[in-house]
C-alpha cells in the first residue's frame, strides 16, 4: 500500500499521537496517578460497553472492552498495593493480582485461560462474538470492577454513582 491518501492518514495519526490533545477525554484529563489513571480507564471502558450492550450490537468491541477493563481494575488495585505493573503483558497481571492478595491462584488461572481461550478467538475472528458472550464477560468485568472499587475503598471511580 502506498496510496496518498494512506501517507497522509498516517502521518496525521503519528502528528496526533505526539500533540497534547486539545479536548482530552472528561474525567481523565487531570489525572497524574497512575493508578487512578488505570482505574478511571476501566471506568471508561466499562460505561462504553455497556452503552453498546443497551444497543444490542458490536459484541466483539463489547468483549475487546470488558477483557480490557478487567485488566486495568486489577491493574489498579495492584498499582494501589505498591506493585509495579509497568511493561507487563496482559495475562501477566492476573500473577500480579495474586501477589497482591486480589485472588486465588485458581482465580487467576481461570481468569488467565478465559483471555487466552477466548478473547483472542473473539477479537481475531476465529469465533464469532455474541450476545451472552458479550453480556457475561461483560458482567465479570463489571463485578471485578466494583470489588476492586470496593476494597480499595477508593472516591476516585468515576461509575460509582452510576451503579
Amino acid at each position: 500500500m502506498t496510496s496518498n491518501d494512506l501517507e497522509a492518514a498516517l502521518g496525521n495519526a503519528e502528528d496526533a499521537f505526539q500533540r497534547t490533545p486539545e479536548n482530552p477525554e472528561v474525567g481523565l484529563e487531570y489525572v497524574t496517578d497512575p493508578a487512578v489513571l488505570q482505574l478511571r480507564k476501566a471506568c471508561r471502558l466499562l460505561d462504553a460497553a455497556g452503552f453498546l450492550l443497551a444497543r444490542n450490537g458490536h459484541f466483539t468491541v463489547i468483549i475487546e472492552s470488558s477483557f480490557v477493563a478487567v485488566e486495568r481494575s486489577i491493574q489498579f488495585y495492584v498499582e494501589e498495593k505498591g506493585y509495579d505493573v509497568a511493561a507487563q503483558r496482559h495475562t501477566e497481571v492476573y500473577e500480579l493480582g495474586v501477589r497482591a492478595g486480589l485472588f486465588s491462584d485458581e482465580i487467576a488461572d481461570r481468569l488467565e485461560r478465559l483471555w487466552l481461550e477466548n478473547r483472542s478467538e473473539s477479537y481475531y475472528r476465529t469465533g464469532i462474538a455474541g450476545e451472552y458472550r458479550a453480556e457475561t464477560i461483560y458482567r465479570l468485568a463489571e463485578t471485578l470492577h466494583a470489588e476492586v472499587v470496593q476494597l480499595t475503598r477508593t472516591r476516585d471511580c468515576l461509575c460509582e454513582g452510576e451503579r
